[in-house]
């Protein structure tokens, strides 16, 4: 008889370490699929800057172009007159 309980003992505490080992690769796991998140929306958000950054620099690029052809038309109208 005690050596089915010392059975019992040993494949419980099996069981006990087992489990304690999933839970710990599963919350290692979900750890990571956090991390991950947070860097995508971190990426993410980056990128929407940058992208903002590039339009309005295009933006006033073309800005810029269409007021030094409007000087240059200008310049050339007086210039024929």
């Amino acid at each position: 008889m005690k050596k089915i309980i010392a059975l019992f003992a040993i494949v419980s505490i099996g069981f006990v370490a087992c489990n304690t080992a999933t839970e710990k690769a599963t919350d290692a796991a979900d750890d990571a699929t956090e991390m991950m998140e947070e860097a995508t929306e971190e990426a993410v958000e980056a990128t929407e800057e940058a992208i903002d950054s590039t339009i309005e620099a295009t933006t006033e690029a073309v800005e810029a172009t269409e007021e030094a052809v409007e000087a240059t038309e200008e310049a050339v109208e007086e210039a024929t007159d």
